[in-house]
């Protein structure tokens, strides 16, 4: 159920914010809006279905720490 919604309210920002972005030919900008959506998506999946997610921060943390 939470995936539905969740890609429902996703096509609805895309379907509020990219016709005008593509009205005003602002295609480089429209590249970098499909970048941060996609990762968004991607995280908030990860969030929700707890899946792996590889950190590299904790891995340069643990190095750090180790003698």
């Amino acid at each position: 159920m939470f995936t539905a919604l969740f890609f429902l309210l996703v096509a609805l920002l895309v379907a509020i914010d990219v016709p005008d972005l593509r009205r005003q030919k602002l295609n480089k900008d429209l590249a970098v809006y499909t970048i941060f959506m996609l990762a968004a998506i991607y995280l908030a999946m990860v969030q929700f279905y707890h899946w792996p997610f590889f950190n590299p921060l904790l891995m340069a943390a643990m190095r750090m720490q180790s003698p």
